[in-house]
């Protein structure tokens, strides 16, 4: 049988771990490189689509950067300033993560395009990394490199995601509300966290329980445990 020319060669595949996983998984298989690319269509369509979003998702995750207040824990006092705000370290750290990765790819594509080399190189912030980088993510995806950079930027916009939208906990319940003409249920965070600081139990109606309530509603719970067993 004559050997293949390379035209009936096997196409390269794509260098994105995320095909990778997927093709280990069985989930489906791993997709050849586009031409002229060392990611396939769908992995090169999701770094284009990271990088537009990235400018949108940095500026909502700003609004998540300062956590709900603990309740009464901002209470002036006469001749003392309430405590600073508690900040969250998730939001910190994915905005800042978002910085440095962002600013380490534009600086590959500033040293080793020609293109890109020619222009005003961006400033420090997401807004201009992620739009320089999109104008060059042709370049980004033939790289040698076109793998780590589609999973780093897909890490980073997966972590703005979750700072924008976390998902919700799962909820525990602990039984009815003891606020007089309430019947909701009152449920607690099943991981715990700062829900569970910063809140406390809350029914669906929207009570949120003092300690005195919540041991009463623990009294409640084995006192209908006792009659029950009984």
């Amino acid at each position: 049988m004559a050997d293949p020319t390379p035209s009936q060669s096997r196409p390269e595949r794509c260098a994105s771990h995320r095909c990778r996983r997927a093709a280990r998984s069985e989930a489906l298989r791993r997709r050849p490189a586009a031409p002229g690319s060392r990611l396939c269509g769908s992995c090169g369509r999701a770094l284009a689509a990271d990088l537009a979003a990235l400018p949108a998702l940095h500026h909502e995750s700003e609004q998540q950067l300062v956590l709900p207040a603990r309740q009464a824990g901002l209470a002036r006092v006469t001749g003392h300033r309430p405590d600073a705000p508690p900040v969250s370290d998730a939001a910190l750290e994915a905005r800042h993560d978002a910085v440095v990765r962002l600013a380490s790819w534009a600086r590959l594509v500033l040293d080793e395009s020609a293109d890109a080399a020619t222009g005003a190189p961006p400033g420090r912030t997401v807004p201009e990394l992620a739009a320089f980088l999109h104008r060059h993510v042709g370049f980004l995806a033939a790289h040698p490199a076109a793998g780590p950079a589609a999973d780093e930027i897909a890490q980073v916009a997966t972590a703005l995601r979750l700072v924008v939208s976390p998902p919700k906990p799962e909820l525990v319940p602990l039984g009815r509300c003891v606020e007089p003409g309430c019947d909701a249920e009152v449920s607690l965070p099943g991981r715990g966290g700062d829900d569970l600081v910063l809140r406390g139990p809350m029914c669906g109606a929207g009570h949120v329980l003092t300690p005195r309530q919540w041991l009463l509603l623990n009294q409640r719970q084995s006192a209908a445990t006792i009659q029950e067993s009984a």
